[in-house]
């Protein structure tokens, strides 16, 4: 486990595993199990360098991430689909 401060505030969190849970995989590689950050944090350092808005793309095949983003303040702009595996996607953006 990996937390993340900012002016002793937690902003982060990343639970990591030092290989893949099912031994049988022979993957010698870590994974990270969950990876958190304080949206808020990172939209404030956008705002104050200026920027007006901010974007991201949710997968369509996560309905609850998409929910989620949504209740944030975030509105979808367009359907597109991710460059490395074409899978379908929402951008959204967020007025700064």
């Amino acid at each position: 486990m990996v937390l993340a401060r900012s002016a002793g505030r937690l902003v982060g969190v990343a639970a990591t595993l030092a290989r893949h849970p099912d031994p049988a995989s022979g993957d010698p590689d870590p994974w990270i199990g969950l990876l958190l950050i304080d949206a808020t944090l990172v939209e404030d350092r956008f705002r104050a360098a200026g920027r007006t808005g901010v974007r991201l793309a949710v997968l369509d095949n996560n309905p609850a991430g998409l929910a989620f983003w949504r209740s944030r303040g975030y509105t979808a702009l367009r359907r597109a689909q991710d460059h490395e595996h074409g899978r379908d996607c929402t951008v959204l953006r967020k007025a700064l």
